[in-house]
């Protein structure tokens, strides 16, 4: 997977460009760019933004507008975004067996992850337009806290099974459910195994 993250992000997360990486992931991270560019399934941008004054990210998946919020990210886990992302996954469609399995041979055959800067003006948008319209810049998620803790599962369910985003399909501006739209995309792309 290619994790394109905000100027801020990389900043505030200290999240190394490739040119800074050691000579085997910098080479790991130039073959995932080469054969994953433009596989808008396989890219995400990331923006970080603060909750309960701690440095949290959103995810946004550049095909489906899929989205994830990671709460209370440390610099040193950011090699562990990408799990993150699978987990929230997995839970979206706990019910869903044939999409559990899907989502299984997905990781399977995209393991790794690269983080170059973000520069798709239109995931950008998105971005910004879930941090404030959605999370209210961070401050909607006091109403998930309870007895202490973040029911951080529910706020990813919420946004992506009832809350419409917009996408241009086939050329179209339509309304749809992230997770709908995501699952429709991988159910295709792994039609074989269905």
């Amino acid at each position: 997977m290619i994790l394109y993250a905000t100027k801020q992000t990389i900043k505030d997360l200290n999240i190394p460009m490739v040119d800074e990486l050691s000579q085997f992931n910098r080479m790991l991270a130039q073959k995932i760019r080469e054969e994953q560019t433009n596989d808008r399934l396989l890219e995400w941008g990331l923006k970080i933004f603060h909750f309960d004054n701690r440095k949290c990210v959103q995810a946004v998946n550049y095909a489906s507008k899929l989205t994830i919020f990671l709460f209370d990210i440390k610099e040193e886990e950011i090699a562990y975004i990408a799990n993150g992302i699978a987990i929230y996954l997995m839970d979206i469609y706990q019910k869903d067996k044939t999409m559990t399995k899907i989502l299984e041979k997905f990781f399977e055959d995209y393991p790794a992850c690269t983080f170059p800067k973000i520069t798709d003006r239109s995931i950008i948008a998105s971005l910004n337009h879930n941090q404030f319209i959605f999370a209210d810049d961070g401050y909607a998620f006091y109403e998930y806290i309870e007895n202490g803790i973040l029911r951080s599962k529910e706020i990813n369910r919420k946004f992506n099974w009832k809350y419409l985003t917009t996408q241009t399909i086939n050329g179209k501006k339509d309304y749809i459910y992230p997770a709908e739209y995501f699952r429709e995309l991988l159910m295709h792309r792994y039609k074989s195994i269905v």
